[in-house]
């Protein structure tokens, strides 16, 4: 039988590393803190979306999931996860706020793309780079013959369409009045997209 002193040294077995995993005060699962929505409590003790996970202060966090929301909501979590007194969570208007801030994260990616030089607008441009593009992003409002064009280019895995905004906005990010497509030449930035996009879909589409 080993002794009390031979157990002493025996090497640590170190446990599965929990730095940077948060719980999901919905479903209760750990994940890592980045892929998880962040709330923050603001003085007046409404929950509100840390857009950025920069916020002050103690934060609670949720999948992007619309169920999780609601769960976290019937189950009261919130006034937990903050260890205070929280104003009534209405799930429906934080679904709605989780969304926004999908869209302007979204919003905010594509404008860095057109100063650092990774998305391409207007039709002739895109079709030139074609081989090219990672991501292609569709206004919503763009013609029928424009989206079948869009959707002849490239393989949906490679290269796939995703819907959002309208001409309008998409120029915004673009610095232009209005663009109808933008398409993304990083492959790093186009999955980066790609997420936030998923994101947005488990979040708005289900709800």
């Amino acid at each position: 039988m080993a002794s009390s002193k031979d157990a002493r040294r025996r090497p640590r077995v170190a446990g599965p590393s929990t730095r940077g995993m948060r719980s999901c005060i919905g479903c209760r699962k750990r994940a890592p803190r980045d892929s998880l929505i962040r709330l923050v409590c603001d003085p007046e003790g409404a929950v509100v979306v840390d857009r950025h996970l920069k916020a002050p202060g103690r934060g609670a966090h949720l999948c992007y999931d619309v169920g999780c929301i609601h769960l976290a909501a019937q189950r009261r979590a919130f006034g937990r996860a903050f260890k205070r007194s929280v104003a009534p969570v209405d799930p429906e208007r934080l679904v709605a706020e989780v969304g926004a801030a999908i869209e302007a994260r979204i919003r905010d990616r594509l404008a860095i793309g057109r100063r650092a030089g990774w998305t391409r607008s207007g039709m002739d441009v895109l079709a030139r780079v074609r081989p090219k593009l990672a991501l292609v992003v569709l206004a919503e409002d763009a013609s029928e013959s424009t989206a079948q064009r869009v959707a002849s280019w490239g393989d949906p895995e490679d290269c796939p369409v995703i819907v959002f905004g309208d001409r309008a906005l998409l120029g915004a990010t673009q610095g232009q009045v209005e663009r109808v497509a933008v398409g993304v030449v990083d492959v790093d930035q186009a999955v980066r997209l790609r997420i936030e996009f998923e994101r947005r879909d488990r979040v708005l589409v289900a709800a």
